[in-house]
């Protein structure tokens, strides 16, 4: 039985580290007498500072994560990577670390992500074959403080903005027009009233409050809106150059795909489609996947018990 497990999520995105929270949960689920580390990069990092189930939350700085790496597998026996970047898995090979570095192998274009890495570490016999969704620990504290922030009653709240151009939704003022108040928004974009600025642990509290209150957090596929989805709130995801069978929401959260027969989406290769490396739709000046998802479609998603 290892007593040092080492996770290791690097690929960049507040979404990713998100997606490889069941891997994180399974573990300590699997070694409950090991100390289990996580390391990743900020700001995401700041969600696991409460997690029970996390011994250490490690810290890479941008451009230093091989170095980083390599210090952290000093005091490890079992390492999992979610990432093949900046050289892990050749570094974890050159160290003799046991573990597995390749969650990515052979992937179903409709197998989830978060999925695909629990089956493929059951395999290896580290998991339970049992799926925990992804699910982010919050204090009451925290809660409380987040809760006063929001407008009195349900709300929705609106999460427009995206990493990429092509993620970005283009309905969302018409959307407003179709929901019942309070609507608030999380940044810019729409012409709802802003929430005031917080950071990352700040946000994720007030989508868990609004989640407690019954209230809704509608977004793209993005961080902030997996976030949302994993502190409990009624989630809808808007998915367009994604695939949502791969990449969406676990249930009871939405998500709704745009487009769905897009010719021009790769769900096992999508940083190699036109619309990734551009960044610009192929086919129509706005995303066309995203402008095919109406907002009729989303107000009937949110209106739906």
């Amino acid at each position: 039985m290892p007593e040092q497990i080492l996770v290791v999520e690097l690929s960049g995105g507040l979404g990713d580290l998100v997606m490889a929270l069941p891997v994180v949960h399974g573990l300590a689920a699997r070694f409950p007498r090991a100390a289990l580390r996580v390391l990743t990069h900020d700001p995401g990092a700041a969600l696991l500072d409460s997690d029970p189930t996390v011994t250490e939350v490690l810290r890479a700085a941008r451009g230093a994560e091989p170095e980083t790496v390599s210090a952290a597998l000093d005091d490890t026996d079992l390492v999992v990577s979610t990432t093949r970047l900046h050289g892990i898995p050749e570094l974890v090979a050159e160290r003799g670390t046991p573990g597995v570095t390749d969650l990515w192998r052979d992937p179903p274009p409709d197998e989830p992500v978060s999925r695909r890495y629990v089956r493929i570490l059951a395999a290896e016999g580290l998991l339970a074959r049992w799926y925990r969704p992804p699910r982010l620990h919050l204090t009451a504290a925290e809660i409380a403080a987040a809760d006063a922030a929001l407008p009195a009653g349900v709300p929705t709240v609106l999460v427009p903005g995206a990493g990429m151009s092509v993620k970005v939704w283009p309905h969302w003022a018409a959307l407003c027009g179709l929901l019942d108040p309070p609507v608030v928004a999380v940044g810019p974009g729409t012409p709802a009233p802003e929430l005031p600025p917080t950071d990352l642990r700040g946000l994720a509290a007030r989508f868990a409050a609004v989640g407690r209150r019954g209230g809704t957090v509608i977004g793209g596929d993005t961080g902030p809106t997996r976030v949302a989805a994993a502190v409990g709130a009624r989630t809808i995801g808007l998915f367009g150059p994604t695939l949502a069978e791969r990449y969406g929401l676990d249930t009871p959260a939405v998500s709704l795909q745009g487009l769905p027969g897009c010719p021009h989406r790769l769900p096992n290769a999508i940083t190699e489609q036109v619309c990734w490396g551009k960044a610009r739709c192929p086919v129509a000046p706005l995303p066309a996947c995203l402008v095919d998802l109406s907002p009729a479609a989303v107000a009937a998603a949110a209106r739906r018990p």
